[in-house]
């Protein structure tokens, strides 16, 4: 298991036992670095509904703002999604920090973390905004 940010991919996620899980747009190996999951918590392909953690890698603006309000409706009522993207991109179709973040609050998302996922890629951790 590869070690970035706090620990263990799987930590860093915040991924639990008995935990479901969605992967969307995963660069090619990027499952083998949080294997193995803790026990009972299992992918699921075609789960819209119930997700405990999502993790979704986008390399485009337009991908994030057409994707993002179907994974909020997929959350667990206290699901997260992690949106992955590639720091200091140069690229100005790519979504960056601040992007993302006015992209979550359209929707009444909020992020609440951010991490180093690999060598390449960062995440936010978007979860609801808390009500007052």
């Amino acid at each position: 298991m590869s070690r970035f940010s706090d620990g263990p991919l799987t930590t860093v996620l915040g991924i639990r036992p008995g935990m479901k899980l969605k992967l969307v747009s995963a660069p090619e190996g990027f499952i083998e670095l949080i294997s193995p999951l803790p026990a009972g918590a299992e992918w699921l392909s075609s789960a819209k509904t119930g997700l405990d953690v999502t993790v979704f890698f986008a390399s485009r603006k337009v991908e994030l703002v057409e994707k993002l309000p179907s994974l909020a409706q997929g959350m667990a009522v206290t699901g997260t999604i992690w949106v992955c993207y590639i720091p200091g991109s140069e690229n100005p179709a790519a979504p960056n920090e601040e992007f993302i973040r006015l992209a979550a609050l359209e929707m009444g998302l909020v992020d609440n973390k951010r991490a180093v996922l690999t060598s390449k890629w960062a995440g936010l951790r978007l979860v609801w905004r808390p009500r007052t």
